[in-house]
């Protein structure tokens, strides 16, 4: 299998394992959301909590770019990209968007290239 696939694989696998392992006590269900099409992977929290609050927000968001792993946003306490890790992907290839030089030459594919302009 190659380094892609096996990724997805292993970003699929963390998304459901984690998914299910936040969920357990929560009062809102915490829901892996896995596109291997566009390569997006991420976990959602969603429902309400007792006191009447609705809740909806993203906790992980990573995509894959050719065979290397950025991670968009991380809000899992023990941090799910040490999860990943853990699973086989190498740390090498694990990226931080919140590192990145803004105006990097290595655009993730999902990203127009006039990204800026648009954000302006």
């Amino acid at each position: 299998m190659d380094k892609v696939n096996r990724y997805r694989q292993i970003l699929q696998q963390v998304m459901e394992e984690t998914a299910t392992m936040l969920s357990q006590g929560n009062e809102v269900a915490i829901l892996p959301v896995c596109d291997s099409v566009h390569d997006q992977y991420l976990m959602i929290s969603l429902g309400w909590h007792k006191i009447g609050r609705r809740e909806h927000a993203i906790v992980f968001h990573a995509q894959l770019c050719g065979d290397r792993v950025l991670i968009e946003t991380d809000r899992v306490e023990e941090s799910a990209a040490s999860f990943l890790i853990e699973a086989g992907i190498d740390e090498n290839d694990i990226e931080f968007a919140w590192n990145r030089n803004r105006r990097s030459e290595s655009r993730p594919a999902a990203l127009p290239e006039n990204l800026e302009a648009i954000a302006a």
